[in-house]
């Protein structure tokens, strides 16, 4: 029987790795929920801490300043809403529009958005852009995907770039979540599959 080539050194690191990841996956979860509770205000490290029961100093283990910890809620939450997104099986609009319902669940979630994107226009504020930077491009990347399926499929226009109608479709739905957040009689919904329309898109209007 071959023995293992791993060494109990590297196992034990192993094990010490995944157990900090669902640990840190736990904080997160509970952020969210403490964001949701409290809002935005509410949401710093101490009061995150005190709302699970570690304490600040663990907490800094994981994130070391507020500006981490809210990202690192953003970046979960966009990684969930992709998962929910990608249930879809139809167009680019409906891909970004189950992306915004499902964080439309979370009062606050899409203010958050707002609020850390206006920070990342700052220019010292390297961490935030840097995370605004490859947050942009994962969605324009997985549209550009979704639109490349419509073109074959002959649902989508021939005459445009995909990648300007990746681009096009998040300004759409960012610009019409902050009217939203201002304005909740503004139809998000409507608004985009207007967009749907002049982009030649399959999806259900």
């Amino acid at each position: 029987m071959a023995e293992s080539t791993i060494s109990p050194d590297a196992e034990t690191t192993g094990v010490r790795a995944a157990k900090s990841e669902r640990r840190r996956r736990q904080l997160l979860d509970r952020a969210l929920s403490v964001f949701n509770e409290r809002g935005l205000e509410g949401t710093s490290l101490r009061a995150l801490g005190e709302a699970i029961g570690v304490s600040h100093g663990a907490l800094r283990h994981y994130f070391p300043s507020r500006e981490h910890l809210l990202l690192e809620v953003l970046r979960e939450a966009d990684r969930r809403a992709l998962e929910f997104s990608e249930e879809s099986g139809k167009g680019a609009v409906d891909f970004v529009l189950r992306g915004a319902d499902y964080n439309m669940r979370i009062p606050g979630l899409m203010a958050l958005y707002n609020t850390m994107a206006a920070s990342a226009l700052e220019r010292d504020n390297v961490t935030s852009r840097e995370f605004f930077v490859e947050r942009y491009d994962n969605i324009r990347r997985a549209l550009v995907t979704v639109f490349e399926v419509g073109r074959e499929q002959g649902t989508i226009r021939s005459d445009i770039s995909i990648e300007d109608a990746a681009a096009l479709v998040i300004a759409a739905c960012d610009g019409l979540a902050t009217q939203w957040l201002i304005d909740p009689q503004v139809d998000m919904r409507s608004a985009m599959h207007l967009l749907d329309r002049l982009l030649g898109t399959s999806s259900t209007i």
